[in-house]
């Protein structure tokens, strides 16, 4: 774990909200890199697909959002991926989660769920088709 994960788990445990930007375009239009992005703790329970967490996973901390729990037999796995990205990351669990993103922008920074236009998830699908489907 790096010193900055478990900073930012020390800050988010503490109740607080932190703040820190947002580096790649995985998932852009949402998230665009070098946006800055409010994350808050929050418990698993209360994680709902279409959430945008902040996880650790196998290549560091990543902000995608939550396609798929399924509650299964032993805990919980979670499947998240990038507004920008064709695939899912690998699942991770509850554990992994450090919080969901509440706040995302440059200057004028807006809730997150405000970021999640029908227009942005039409051209996301649309890139999508031309991938799958080339021409």
């Amino acid at each position: 774990m790096s010193e900055f994960e478990s900073t930012l788990r020390a800050v988010l445990a503490a109740g607080h909200s932190a703040r820190f930007r947002a580096a790649g375009d995985s998932m852009y239009p949402s998230i665009r890199n070098g946006d800055s992005l409010e994350i808050v703790r929050c418990d698993s329970s209360e994680l709902r697909r279409g959430d945008v967490v902040l996880a650790a996973t196998g290549r560091g901390l990543t902000a995608h959002r939550i396609v798929r729990i399924d509650e299964g037999d032993g805990a919980p796995q979670i499947f998240t991926r990038g507004d920008n990205a064709i695939r899912c990351d690998p699942p991770i669990v509850p554990d992994d989660v450090l919080g969901r993103v509440v706040q995302a922008g440059g200057n004028a920074r807006k809730p997150i769920a405000e970021t999640a236009t029908l227009t942005r998830f039409a051209a996301v699908l649309v890139r999508r088709l031309r991938a799958r489907f080339p021409q």
